[in-house]
């Protein structure tokens, strides 16, 4: 039940409006009456199902983090005030930040100008240094997630999905597995396992950028990873930007973290020279960044977050601030924490057959003065057969094609006859082994955007249809009997265990799926039911590939070729 326009809680906070509400809790802007201002107040609804012990868990996991995340104090990020739990339910109060969302920003101008973004990315930068110099990794950075001040501040807001990293210890330390937005989040946050640490702010920062300076969002990671030609640079979709922040956006943006910038001082060298001259450069010592040159006036209202997120999904609040609220999320919110869903903020996403064209459906509409914070399922894949890890793989993103400039008014008319428009070509046949299905799918695949090539596989049979690796991509498709097909990225890491299933003891017949395989075939219903069963091991081979705009095409050792499409099916030749 919502809580009324009114109602105090603590003594001290006086409800005033609702700002948005959904199934698992609700935010509101409220009137400290101690000490007279406005706060947001992020309200978690218990939720049926968690055990006494995992709770206790859980609500000491959660303490730990709001405390963290109270002490932080820096310009660029928003305040936790203060966290407690009343009539059942659990709250967090955080400061009520006037201005609007990056989001909404490009949503009305589209692409943004460079040096303004820059401005706000050296701002950001120095937020995020911050933050992992006291062991704090955001996971959910994001256009939603970046409140523009009046004054020209970028203030980066929702803890939802934050984690407590160690440099020590590899994996991160929190009971939620959270994914966050799929444009913004890396490949490794789809991983249950933790596998996070501060490369995967500068990703999901790069990603940010990104969709500022070009007015597009990002492909998914595992779009990425199935058809590595979805990224288009920088420069093809906004051919204003400078060369070099182009390079630093797809070294932010690579795959795998080993290659992108380490930390946010290695990325902010590589703009450096870009920055506006107006904005002085900052270190990772969390100093405070002065933005002196102010963005339009914001005609979004007051709210306790960015404004509006053009979110999916039917829980129209999701701001939050709260790096404990991830774990409170759990614990309130109910569920999911063993089954490697993100605790804070909104019911766990029921997985479903992915196609290259998303992997998840994770955002939730927001209200006109609310962002959203998003919480995403993980998205494990597997390896290959009984072979060594595959080397990484490079992920160079194939350029689509530039858009038309705009054409020049002329002075004055002449004589001369018009030019007559030059048709655009179409797509070069494509040769080799698939060029009788490209033939018969051309339609439905587009352009080749690569050659046929040779790469090595991996591949199970199930009862109702096949599970493949591609070494060269590094993902996995689970391909269904009943026409559908998923991609999914690899997540299984040597040392981790071969089997992955908690609710079963692994077989050897029917084989349980294991490694990688498994880790997709355990974690996600939709893989287990369609496929059904194993009826073999896993076997590798040599296989060949070829991707295309909207597809692509894999053929196994023994001639069986398969067309994939983006729209979730498949036909094969």
């Amino acid at each position: 039940m919502p809580l009324m326009t009114g109602q105090v809680l603590q003594n001290r906070y006086r409800i005033v409006s609702l700002l948005g509400q959904g199934g698992m809790g609700a935010v509101y802007r409220a009137w400290d009456t101690r000490l007279q201002v406005p706060v947001a107040l992020k309200e978690m609804i218990p939720q049926p199902g968690l055990d006494t012990q995992t709770l206790a868990q859980l609500r000491q996991q959660f303490q730990q983090e709001a405390t963290v995340l109270a002490r932080l104090d820096h310009p660029h990020l928003v305040n936790v005030t203060d966290f407690f739990e009343e009539g059942g339910n659990a709250y967090l109060v955080m400061n009520f930040v006037q201005g609007e969302s990056l989001a909404n920003r490009i949503e009305q101008e589209g692409a943004l100008p460079e040096p303004l973004v820059l401005e706000w990315a050296s701002q950001l930068l120095d937020a995020l240094a911050y933050c992992h110099g006291q062991g704090i990794i955001h996971r959910d950075i994001k256009p939603q997630n970046v409140v523009i001040t009046p004054e020209g501040r970028a203030v980066l807001v929702d803890f939802g999905l934050v984690k407590l990293w160690d440099p020590s210890d590899p994996r991160t330390r929190t009971a939620m597995r959270g994914m966050g937005t799929p444009e913004y989040a890396p490949p490794e946050q789809y991983d249950a396992a933790g596998h996070t640490d501060p490369r995967s702010d500068v990703y999901g920062l790069g990603a940010t950028l990104y969709h500022a300076l070009t007015g597009q969002s990002p492909p998914t990671a595992t779009q990425r990873i199935v058809n590595p030609a979805t990224l288009s640079p920088v420069r093809r979709i906004n051919p204003h930007i400078s060369p070099r922040v182009e390079a630093a956006l797809a070294r932010a943006l690579e795959l795998q973290p080993e290659t992108r910038f380490q930390n946010s001082a290695e990325m902010r060298s590589a703009l450096r020279d870009n920055w506006p001259p107006t904005t002085p450069i900052q270190s990772d010592t969390g100093t405070q960044v002065v933005a002196r040159r102010a963005p339009q006036p914001s005609t979004g209202t007051q709210a306790a977050t960015p404004a509006p997120a053009s979110g999916r999904g039917d829980l129209p609040w999701k701001w939050m601030i709260a790096g404990g609220a991830a774990i409170l999320a759990a614990l309130l919110l109910g569920g999911a924490i063993l089954g490697a869903v993100a605790l804070f903020g909104s019911r766990p996403p029921t997985p479903q057959i992915i196609p290259t064209a998303t992997l998840m459906d994770p955002t939730e509409a927001a209200p006109e003065d609310v962002s959203t914070a998003t919480d995403t399922p993980p998205a494990p894949s597997p390896t290959p057969a009984d072979t060594p890890t595959p080397p990484v793989p490079s992920d160079t993103p194939v350029s689509e094609a530039t858009p038309p400039l705009p054409p020049t008014k002329a002075s004055a008319p002449t004589s001369t006859p018009a030019p007559t428009e030059t048709p655009t070509p179409a797509c070069p046949a494509v040769t080799g082994p698939f060029a009788a299905t490209w033939q018969a799918e051309q339609d439905r695949l587009g352009c080749s955007t690569n050659a046929a090539h040779t790469s090595w596989m991996a591949q199970q049979h199930f009862e109702w249809g096949e599970m493949f690796w591609r070494k060269d991509t590094d993902g996995i498709l689970a391909v269904h009997d009943s026409g559908v097909w998923g991609g999914y990225q690899n997540t299984w890491h040597e040392g981790d265990p071969e089997y992955s299933c908690p609710d079963s003891a692994p077989s050897e017949s029917p084989p349980t799926p294991k490694r990688g395989f498994g880790k997709i075939w355990c974690t996600y219903a939709e893989v287990r039911n369609g496929l059904g069963w194993a009826a073999d091991g896993e076997r590798g081979f040599d296989g060949t590939v070829q991707d295309f705009e909207q597809g692509a095409i894999i053929r196994t050792d023994a001639g069986d070729t398969y067309a994939l499409f983006d729209d979730n099916t498949w036909a094969q030749h």
